[in-house]
């Protein structure tokens, strides 16, 4: 009985932290984003934070799946499969979409214009790995998660469409951090 009061104990403060951590966050952004000196600055904060949403998430998720793939924890892959199923269409792939909307919008407010390279190879990038994302991961994981219920998390079903999963995760990781570099360094060809 013990654990229980605990349990029910912590949830009062684990919403209440939550609420006064989202406060802050709106409340920083507010003030951070009212004294930024032009609209460019804003849409390019923006930008970079739906990136580090968007990417940050996308590594955790690999990185995670490739330390318990190693380890043939089929359960905890199962759990991540489950979180990723959840979290990737809530999270994810609305920052996929907002980084093209803000970025479009600093093409357009910095005058870059469209056709320079580093900018098409982003644009490309970003194409192909909210492709893959939409198209293949997130249904993937849900076809993973009814598996996991279905035969076991440790089946061979699981075990072979996590393994792909991984696979596609990796070079969707790895196109993911060159589109930052690509925009970050913006090369010249």
């Amino acid at each position: 009985m013990d654990g229980v009061s605990t349990a029910a104990e912590q949830r009062p403060r684990t919403a209440l932290s939550a609420m006064l951590a989202g406060i802050a966050l709106v409340a920083g952004v507010v003030v951070l984003l009212w004294f930024a000196p032009d609209s460019y600055s804003v849409f390019k904060a923006l930008h970079v934070v739906a990136i580090v949403i968007w990417v940050g998430g996308d590594v955790t998720l690999t990185t995670l799946g490739i330390v318990f793939e190693r380890r043939g924890d089929g359960d905890t892959l199962a759990a991540i499969g489950k979180l990723g199923a959840w979290i990737g269409p809530r999270l994810y792939t609305p920052a996929a979409f907002a980084v093209f909307a803000f970025g479009a919008a600093l093409v357009e407010k910095g005058s870059w214009g469209w056709g320079v390279v580093w900018i098409d190879l982003a644009l490309a990038g970003w194409a192909i790995a909210t492709g893959v994302g939409v198209l293949f991961v997130g249904p993937e994981l849900g076809r993973i998660d009814r598996a996991a219920e279905a035969l076991g998390p440790q089946s061979e079903e699981v075990a072979r469409r996590v393994r792909r999963l991984f696979t596609v995760f990796r070079f969707d990781t790895v196109l993911l951090l060159l589109i930052v570099l690509d925009m970050t360094a913006k090369p010249t060809f």
